[in-house]
């Protein structure tokens, strides 16, 4: 998992297939638990709250990119 540093440094797309993997992870995850081959929950709140971050840094990006647009049109 990438740290908070790491991820605001991250371009739009490559934010986006991280979290597209990182999405796919928290499903396995799940299942993995679910079928019980695993018993630790743990892994799968430590990976929605990885998520969470990313969808922040993505909503960060986009507030930055309103900024920069509103900005020019003064």
């Amino acid at each position: 998992m990438l740290s908070n540093q790491e991820l605001k440094s991250l371009t739009r797309k490559e934010l986006l297939q991280e979290l597209e993997g990182a999405r796919e992870l928290a499903m396995k995850k799940h299942i993995t638990v679910k079928t019980k081959h695993e018993k630790d929950t743990s892994g799968i709140s430590k990976q929605k709250k990885f998520i969470a971050r990313i969808m922040t840094a993505l909503m960060e990006l986009d507030l930055e990119e309103a900024v920069e647009k509103a900005g020019k049109i003064d």
